[in-house]
């Protein structure tokens, strides 16, 4: 699978069409999920934006960790029985939020893929909007699921000059489907930073759960290669915080000597183990037997997130109390210094 991460770094899986994203899951031969985006060729190739003046379109995805051929597989109707809704709204610029204004103050830009648009859950919950109450400042979500971070990189300087941030918040881990994605990961965060420059940019890498093996295997190596790359941005791991933050009621799964296992906290408590489907390193994939407890019991859940790759509402109270803290820490609303931001070698 080329080592493509499709779990916990807010890639999400959808079905790509000429008129935009629908998701995949199906209710009998109605499609339960509305059109949300459009193809967006001026940022790269399948690349996509929401649709403007969206109102209240809704989403049904997948409330349980899946792997990707889940929600393509013949099938899929039986497979996928745990489902959540959602709606989303767009202002005229397609952006999930308020309609824009003069800016008037402050003003930050999140930009990313699922976990800045706020998969799964309503804009209130959002990290956006509730960085928005937190601060007391304007806050723009400009997260679009699946966006790429070259695509996010185009469209940022594209639209820079326009919103005039004062801090740009870029929360994305690298697209492991590129044949380059360290490459690609450096040169995107570098544009961002020139094109808001002498605004402040901030690097978020969005929070790992437990329930997706090949993200647990290269979460380290990630921070440290971000963090030496994208120099002297600062980087933010949300992994640890969300890490910190059990034991909670409900599951973790452990990956020992090719062994998944799930476990219940706070008890730690062995509920099933199976030995880990084959593959390469960092398999994505779940044991059938992983899979098959969480269909058959729908209180089963694991801690802040819903479906092993997206914060649920109280992750992403977490997620904004853990970026509130560290930009204060980090001093990024702080007037930025004339000369610009952009990582140096």
């Amino acid at each position: 699978m080329n080592r493509i991460r499709l779990l916990a770094v807010g890639i999400i899986v959808l079905s790509v069409s000429a008129v935009g994203i629908r998701a995949s899951l199906r209710h009998k031969a109605r499609v339960v999920s509305d059109t949300i985006t459009r193809q967006a060729p001026e940022l790269g190739n399948q690349a996509h934006l929401l649709l403007p003046d969206l109102d209240e379109a809704v989403m049904v995805v997948a409330d349980r960790p899946h792997d990707p051929f889940e929600v393509t597989a013949e099938d899929r109707f039986e497979r996928l029985t745990r489902l959540r809704t959602f709606t989303v709204s767009t202002n005229a610029d397609g952006l999930r939020g308020p309609e824009l204004g003069e800016k008037q103050g402050t003003r930050i830009l999140c930009v990313g893929d699922s976990v800045t648009f706020g998969w799964g859950v309503p804009y209130a919950e959002t990290y956006p909007a509730q960085l928005a109450k937190r601060l007391g400042v304007e806050v723009i979500n400009a997260g679009v699921p699946a966006m790429k971070p070259d695509s996010i990189a185009k469209w940022v300087e594209q639209n820079a000059a326009a919103l005039r941030p004062d801090l740009v918040l870029f929360a994305r881990r690298p697209d492991w489907g590129s044949p380059d994605p360290w490459g690609v990961y450096q040169r995107s965060v570098r544009a961002v930073a020139a094109a808001v420059s002498p605004a402040k940019v901030g690097v978020l890498l969005p929070p790992v759960s437990t329930f997706d093996p090949m993200g647990v295997a290269n979460m380290d190596e990630e921070r440290r290669r971000a963090e030496q790359l994208v120099r002297p941005l600062p980087v933010l791991d949300l992994t640890p915080a969300f890490r910190e933050a059990l034991p909670l009621p409900g599951v973790i799964l452990e990956i020992q000597d090719g062994t998944q296992r799930m476990v219940s906290l706070p008890a730690r408590t062995t509920i099933v183990e199976a030995k880990a489907p084959a593959g390469g390193p960092g398999q994505s994939t779940l044991a059938a037997e992983i899979v098959a407890v969480f269909e058959a019991d729908t209180s089963i859940v694991e801690p802040l997130f819903f479906d092993g790759g997206h914060p649920d509402a109280a992750g992403f109270v977490l997620f904004t109390d853990a970026v509130a803290a560290w930009i204060e820490a980090e001093g990024l609303l702080r007037a930025a210094p004339q000369g610009g931001g952009a990582p140096q070698n």
